[in-house]
C-alpha cells in the first residue's frame, strides 16, 4: 500500500508550534519522538551546530508520555532564528516510527530529508557532507559511517552500497539524507506487520528494486546511542526471525536464492 496517497497523513497530528523565516532550504530534519525527553535537546543541539546556512527541521511527537514534546518546542522557540522552518507536530495517538517519519514527510516541503532518531546526534558538517554527495552523485540518498557512543563505544558497519548484500542483513543505518522524490516514489516507510523495527531496512530494499542509488561517505558523521532499548542492542533478539521472513515475503525478488537459517 502507498501510505502517502492512500490518506491524509497529516490528518494523525496537529501543528503545535511552527514557525518561518524568509528563504528556501535544501535540506529538514526529520525527527521522531517517543519518550525521549532525556535525549531529545542532545539530538536538536546537533541539528543547530551543522554549517548548512538555510536549514529546516520537524520534530513529530507521536504521543509521548513525557514532557519530551514541551521540551522540544521550547528549544525550538529559543533557537527559532537557526531554521529557515520550525515545527512541532503532535500526534492524536502513538502510531509508531514509519507512521511519525511518514507524518515528517508530509508535514515538510523541503527536497532533501534527514532521519535523526531523538536519541541520536548529528556530527559536523554531516548535512553540508551528505547533500553534496547527492548533489554531486544523483543518487537517491546517501549515508556515513556511524560512531557508537553510550553503553558501547566502536564504529558501525555501514559500507558502500551493493544492493545484492541486503539479502544478508542491513548494513545501511535510517540516519541518511534521502530525496523527497525517492521516498514519495515508494510511499514512504512501510508499517510492518511485525512492528519492532526494520522500517529503515524495508526502505533500502525498496530503493535496491526500483534500481535507485545509495552513496557511502566513509567519514563518522552520525553519533548511534547504544543503550538497552537501541536497535544495535535488540537486533539479535527473539524478533530476528519474524522480521527477516516479513523481509523475505515483502521483497521475493531481492531475496530469491538467498537460504534462510533461523537464529537459535
Amino acid at each position: 500500500m502507498n501510505l502517502m496517497r492512500s490518506y491524509d497523513v497529516t490528518g494523525l497530528g496537529e501543528l503545535v508550534y511552527q514557525i518561518r523565516h524568509g528563504g528556501t532550504a535544501q535540506a529538514v530534519v526529520l525527527i521522531p519522538l517517543y519518550n525521549y525527553a532525556g535525549t531529545v535537546l542532545e539530538a536538536l543541539e546537533s541539528v543547530v551546530r551543522q554549517d548548512l546556512p538555510a536549514l529546516s527541521v520537524i520534530v513529530i511527537d507521536d504521543a509521548s508520555t513525557d514532557n519530551g514534546g514541551e521540551e522540544a518546542r521550547i528549544f525550538l522557540e529559543q533557537h527559532a532564528a537557526r531554521f529557515t522552518e520550525a515545527q512541532l507536530v503532535r500526534h492524536h495517538h502513538n502510531q509508531g516510527l514509519s507512521m511519525a517519519r511518514n507524518s515528517g514527510i508530509a508535514w515538510s516541503s523541503e527536497p532533501y530529508l534527514f532521519m535523526l532518531d531523538a536519541d541520536n546526534r548529528l556530527r559536523p558538517p554531516a548535512l553540508s557532507r551528505l547533500l553534496a554527495a547527492l548533489e554531486c552523485s544523483g543518487a537517491a540518498f546517501a549515508y556515513s559511517q556511524l560512531r557508537w557512543f553510550g553503553d558501547e563505544e566502536g564504529i558501525g558497519i555501514a559500507d558502500v552500497w551493493e544492493p545484492a548484500r541486503l539479502p544478508r542483513g542491513n548494513y545501511i543505518d535510517a540516519m541518511a539524507l534521502i530525496r523527497r522524490d525517492a521516498l514519495l516514489a515508494v510511499g514512504g516507510y512501510a508499517a510492518l506487520a511485525d512492528s519492532h523495527g526494520w522500517e529503515d531496512y524495508d526502505l533500502w530494499c525498496q530503493f535496491a528494486e526500483l534500481g535507485l542509488e545509495g552513496v557511502f561517505l566513509p567519514e563518522l558523521l552520525c553519533d548511534y546511542r547504544v543503550h538497552a532499548t537501541s536497535m544495535l542492542r535488540s537486533r539479535t533478539n527473539i524478533h530476528y526471525d519474524a522480521l527477516m521472513a516479513e523481509m523475505r515475503l515483502r521483497h521475493p525478488v531481492l531475496f530469491r536464492g538467498r537460504g534462510f537459517e533461523p537464529r537459535g
